[in-house]
């Protein structure tokens, strides 16, 4: 990817804790790049250095080696003051709120603006704006203990805003949020990009953050990149074990209980083949169950199905029986055959494992 029109560009990043009692390898050559204006997410379990990442970004941890980029500007080998000059520019909204409790809404949002020294005329109307964009135009006077947790995250964000900065990044900001506030809040950021144009890295481990609002995603585990691209191409077609179970919960729900305790990996004489399938875009308005029936002359059985969303896009998930005996070699074949002709309709297939007939 060219280095042009990026908010982000890592290279390389590696970063080692050292103790006396072992050596921690947290992130090992870590390198992405994040274009202006986008939502980017970085996804991950827990440990797997994705708050570590975001820290070097907004210059509280320094690597060992690589080369970080922020608006084509190297972080890593710029003096003091045009590091501080690069940072302005970076707000960071955290896991807690950290409002302070004797300062109202306004003067809680009018922090970094005190720091940088702006004048008190200044602060009045770039607090009192900003707090009308994140929709606390009637919280001015309030104080934190008389916020809701939705409130106060909005407070936070503002806060992060209050420096006319272009580059947001939101480390696992919604975890103490209810489901409906949640939403609320990934609303209100996509509201922000776009009509700010302000490009937003966001941490989580809930990948129906991922879906709701980003553009890219990057899935961390044990301090690497395992997959990296389109949200929808990450989401409906996952490469590596862990992204598929990070993705696992988003489309079908659980097998029926019957099912999943006769379940295998592989499969005996006469076992059937369980699928899911996940249909989205114009493979939603394709009669593909009917087509295998009539082109492999087997029946289908349907289990269970949903749908769901992955920001504007609708998806469908199914998942389906096939009386396949993989027993034999053309069974096999046939199983091949079946998962190679889904693919090519552009419908994303994954075996499940093979039960009895039911």
């Amino acid at each position: 990817m060219a280095f042009t029109n990026l908010a982000i560009a890592l290279s390389d990043i590696q970063i080692t804790y050292r103790s006396d009692h072992e050596i921690l390898n947290v992130l090992k050559g870590v390198s992405l790049f994040v274009p202006q204006g986008e939502i980017f997410g970085v996804i991950g379990r827990s440990g797997t250095g994705k708050s570590t990442l975001l820290r070097c970004l907004n210059g509280l941890e320094t690597p060992d080696s690589g080369e970080i980029l922020i608006h084509n500007k190297s972080l890593l080998k710029a003096t003091h003051q045009e590091r501080c000059k690069i940072l302005s520019k970076v707000g960071t909204v955290f896991q807690e709120f950290n409002l302070l409790s004797r300062r109202t809404v306004l003067q809680n949002i009018a922090l970094p603006l005190e720091f940088a020294g702006a004048s008190a005329d200044e602060i009045t109307v770039k607090s009192t704006e900003i707090a009308a964009l994140v929709g606390l135009s009637d919280k001015h006077s309030a104080y934190p203990s008389q916020l809701s947790g939705g409130q106060s995250q909005r407070v936070a964000i503002a806060r992060a805003l209050a420096s006319n900065v272009s580059l947001l990044l939101c480390d696992e900001f919604t975890s103490s949020l209810d489901p409906e506030t949640t939403i609320e809040i990934l609303s209100l950021l996509q509201d922000l990009n776009r009509r700010l144009g302000i490009t937003i890295v966001l941490v989580t481990h809930d990948m129906s953050v991922i879906s709701e609002i980003c553009n890219h995603v990057c899935v961390l585990d044990s301090g690497k990149v395992v997959e990296i691209g389109p949200t929808e191409t990450i989401l409906l077609n996952p490469q590596h074990k862990v992204t598929h179970s990070l993705v696992s919960h988003l489309f079908a729900k659980d097998l029926p209980r019957v099912i999943h305790e006769t379940l295998r990996n592989l499969p005996l004489e006469n076992d059937h083949a369980v699928l899911r399938l996940t249909f989205s875009s114009n493979a939603t308005f394709q009669p593909t169950i009917a087509a295998i029936i009539q082109t492999f002359g087997i029946p289908i059985n349907i289990l269970t199905g949903n749908t769901g969303h992955i920001r504007e896009m609708t998806f469908g998930s199914l998942i389906v029986t096939l009386p396949i005996n993989t027993t034999l070699n053309n069974g096999h074949a046939l199983l091949e055959d079946i998962l190679a002709y889904f693919q090519m309709r552009h419908i994303a297939v994954e075996v499940l494992g093979f039960i009895p007939p039911l």
